[in-house]
């Protein structure tokens, strides 16, 4: 394991991985936004503090989790102390690529803000990304219900429908 500052990330070509180009959508589009400057706060500090998966190939760097991390390292907006700061970072091969940290690390950050954002629109969002394979290969089901959405964010069901959206695809 190896540790790069903010700043070398900055000038390294990181992009992210194409298989889960949409997760990273689902956050920047859907929770970001509507987070207070002490959650972005929150949320950067918590980036610099987590083990970083990338898959190096020629010049390009494919990021695999660490969504805010992401947006960091293409902010021309960052204080020197910011950019000073060291991101643990592990290197592995394309085939041992695993959709679930990715996944799991959303899920995470839909439970840990689920009362500012519009939980409906995301599992809208999630259910077009989940196909059948992977519903298969993270909750042995062949679809991606709304009570395992419900679980997997910590909140019952009656909690999601009375839930007001206010998006649209």
């Amino acid at each position: 394991m190896k540790s790069l500052s903010i700043a070398k990330l900055q000038t390294l070509n990181v992009l992210v991985y194409p298989e889960i180009i949409s997760l990273f959508d689902i956050y920047t589009c859907h929770i970001r936004p509507l987070l207070n400057s002490q959650a972005i706060e929150l949320e950067q500090s918590n980036a610099c503090s987590k083990l970083t998966c990338f898959i190096k190939e020629e010049e390009k760097w494919f990021l695999l989790n660490n969504f805010e991390l992401f947006h960091i390292a293409k902010s021309p907006y960052i204080d020197f102390d910011v950019l000073r700061k060291e991101v643990a970072v592990k290197y592995i091969s394309k085939n041992q690529f695993n959709f679930d940290i990715s996944f799991y690390e959303l899920i995470d950050l839909i439970a840990k803000y689920n009362k500012k954002i519009d939980i409906k629109l995301i599992y809208m969002q999630l259910n077009e990304i989940l196909d059948q394979e992977i519903n298969q290969k993270l909750f042995g089901k062949n679809i991606f219900a709304i009570t395992t959405f419900c679980q997997l964010i910590k909140i019952n069901e009656q909690t999601y429908y009375k839930r007001p959206s206010e998006g649209v695809l």
